[in-house]
């Protein structure tokens, strides 16, 4: 029988390096998933068959006198030197996004707030010394690295279409248009935030669904003269002003039944500008 073997209730630590020797290295897709009580002496029992992670003295074991690492970093390092990496560009930055954060809350460099009941390493350990249950947690936490991947694939794809926007002034300040189809308000805000680009306006269209959406971060602006002009424009659309009357919407991959906007993207911005 192939197997990887962790500790049995394995750390997100653990956890990562099996899923990423599972997902992008074919050696090991089909291998099962063993546990023991944590042990580092156990190097000489390693084989092509039965490897360790994160425990086991093994060559994906970090727990050795002078390695600062984690057992998710030393298998990334085994990916990257056997070529096994996506060919994907930025599938590869995502991955390494989530090499570095997985490091960091291994190594306890990361905030304090990282590990509080509302975080993947709190709630995929289920804490008890069963093997059923550390079982139960790999699958888990597998499922939950799968969407974090995913999150991170759309935010590289978002931060590449973001160098693509338009920006201009209008009666509400700052403006950005944008054409994306992972692009979010979440996004706009940390761009506007934390690389300090502003932004008071956003218009977002989803070419997938040719949705449409204005908002703003600012709780002083009231976007219902965007709303009306857009009505009278195109009077045959699903228009929605929101009812805090920051958003204006028209369509999204959570309506996809909704009848799309005819105006295009230029159109769109010379609706903002034009009020």
């Amino acid at each position: 029988m192939k197997i990887l073997v962790t500790h049995i209730n394995p750390h997100l630590d653990d956890i990562f390096a099996i899923w990423l020797l599972k997902k992008y290295d074919p050696k090991y897709s089909d291998f099962e998933i063993d546990f023991i009580s944590a042990s580092h002496d156990k190097a000489s029992e390693e084989t092509e068959d039965k490897v360790f992670v994160g425990t086991g003295g093994g060559k994906f074991d970090e727990h050795k006198e002078g390695l600062k690492t984690c057992a998710g970093s030393l298998v990334f390092d085994h990916l990257k030197q056997a070529g096994l990496l996506p060919k994907d560009e930025l599938e590869v930055k995502a991955l390494e996004e989530a090499v570095e954060w997985n490091k960091k809350i291994d190594m306890g460099t990361i905030p304090i707030e990282a590990y509080d009941e509302f975080s993947v390493p709190a709630f995929i350990r289920s804490k008890d010394n069963k093997k059923e249950s550390s079982l139960k947690d790999v699958e888990l936490g597998s499922k939950i690295l799968e969407r974090i991947m995913e999150g991170l694939k759309r935010k590289q794809q978002s931060l590449k279409d973001w160098e693509g926007r338009v920006e201009f002034e209008s009666k509400f300040g700052k403006s950005i248009a944008v054409k994306s189809d992972t692009i979010d308000r979440p996004f706009c805000k940390r761009m506007a935030r934390f690389a300090k680009q502003g932004g008071d306006l956003f218009l977002l269209l989803a070419p997938r669904y040719h949705g449409v959406q204005y908002f703003t971060p600012s709780q002083n602006l009231d976007l219902s003269p965007i709303y009306e002009k857009v009505k009278s424009m195109d009077s045959e659309a699903d228009w929605f002003l929101h009812q805090s009357h920051h958003m204006v919407l028209c369509g999204s991959s959570a309506a996809p039944d909704a009848k799309p906007t005819k105006l295009t993207f230029e159109q769109l911005i010379e609706v903002a500008k034009s009020i």
